[in-house]
């Protein structure tokens, strides 16, 4: 659903690097097998270093404390490489700067926010690390534990880091470990870092399943549109004035909903416009103009309007009524609660968490916090596997361009060792 409102990166799902690797890791590299279910990457010969770049080191072995105490730098690290990969991930699609081998430009600005990518990342980095140790030390105050069931499972997720990664590879699993997380790091320390974040889940998990929706949101508007693309960042006022005319024309042609339903799906396949469709409009998840028109108090069943959102461009409405949660929505509220909750926490300064030394700092906010007990060594082995086949597409499509100017000379063998690794 392209029109909810993008957040900020801070906190992103493992389920979402996950799924996004699916169509990613697929016969990018003759180094390339398959373990289980997972596409893994033969690694026998990358270090921490070649792995992410010549940058990323001097961001990270900050020391973070949170309520008094030390947060062992293994961990920290370990939220800064996440969101590394995230950010590169990213760049590599095109959405931020990249490098020549595809990864987050730390050097470039971030948007027009002023701040510089590894600016951006530390600020995101931080997010991340202080809201998992929030929701650990609320998961404690409650009384909850890492149980024996949950250290199988960490064990279980330890163990296919080694099947699916070290063993291929040809490395032992401490090797594996040092590649992906650093040389500071060992299997305890990654243990533990695995632990933490299951716990932080499970308080997460506990809250959003106890969550009650205040009685005045359980019914929510639903909107049928169809988006004529022209944001105000980019769009000439050629392109605006054509968009608008053709969202006013679709409108006119409306005698009810059905038919901007119709007209929008038929522009859609046509590419006349960029999106349609029908949503429930949750609040908080939506640019804000088309929330605004969403949630009017003169909205009248079947009313039908264009409307400007300078995200996007010009929308195509209609007002459907209002329709109930449904069960994911439900839980995407809930998120969203305990996001504002543990926002005000960090922001508050409750537990002095803090950094030796310089930080730079943004004014970034309203972070959707969600940690997954999901979130551990499998997120970041695929998102780590992402970023190295993108390193190979740019090494192959540079020796193409070199073999292309070298015409008919001969290619020495360490390039064309180069050009299949």
């Amino acid at each position: 659903m392209k029109i909810i409102k993008k957040l900020a990166l801070a906190i992103v799902s493992a389920s979402f690097i996950l799924s996004s690797a699916a169509t990613v890791l697929a016969d990018e590299t003759t180094a390339t097998t398959t373990a289980g279910s997972q596409s893994t990457t033969d690694i026998s010969k990358m270090t921490f270093e070649t792995m992410y770049g010549s940058e990323l080191p001097k961001y990270l072995n900050r020391q973070y404390y949170f309520d008094g105490e030390k947060i062992p730098v293994t961990e920290s690290n370990y939220y800064y490489l996440l969101t590394f990969m995230q950010l590169s991930q990213y760049a590599a699609y095109g959405y931020l700067p990249a490098t020549s081998d595809r990864r987050i430009d730390l050097t470039a600005s971030y948007g027009t926010t002023g701040k510089t990518c590894g600016e951006y990342l530390v600020e995101q980095s931080e997010k991340y690390l202080h809201s998992t140790y929030i929701m650990m030390k609320r998961a404690k105050d409650a009384g909850m534990t890492i149980t024996d069931e949950d250290k199988q499972a960490v064990d279980k997720e330890i163990n296919d880091m080694y099947e699916q990664q070290a063993k291929p590879s040809g490395i032992t699993l401490d090797k594996c470990i040092k590649i992906y997380f650093g040389p500071q790091c060992d299997e305890k320390a990654y243990r533990a870092i695995i632990e933490n974040s299951t716990l932080a889940g499970k308080y997460q998990k506990k809250f959003v399943e106890e969550y009650q929706v205040p009685e005045d949101q359980k019914m929510i508007p639903s909107i049928t549109y169809a988006l004529h693309y022209a944001p105000e960042s980019s769009a000439t006022a050629d392109e605006k004035t054509k968009a608008k005319a053709a969202a006013d024309e679709m409108l006119g042609k409306c005698k009810s909903i059905d038919d901007l339903k119709n007209l929008g799906s038929e522009a859609k396949t046509s590419g006349v416009c960029k999106d349609a469709g029908t949503v429930p409009v949750q609040k908080g998840k939506m640019v804000p103009d088309f929330e605004a028109w969403a949630y009017g108090a003169e909205r009248k069943e079947g009313e039908m309007a264009v409307i400007y959102a300078k995200e996007y461009g010009y929308f195509c409405v209609g007002y459907n009524g209002k329709v109930e949660l449904d069960a994911s929505e439900k839980q995407d509220m809930a998120n969203k609660a305990l996001s504002d909750d543990v926002e005000t926490d960090m922001t508050s300064g409750k537990y002095g968490f803090k950094a030796e030394g310089t930080v730079p700092s943004g004014n970034n906010t309203n972070v959707l916090i969600i940690v997954f007990v999901s979130v551990g060594g499998a997120a970041i082995i695929i998102a780590v596997a992402i970023l190295v086949m993108n390193t190979v597409k740019a090494k192959k499509e540079e020796n193409k361009k070199s073999k292309k100017g070298s015409g008919k000379k001969k290619t020495s063998g360490s390039t064309k060792k180069s050009s299949k690794s």
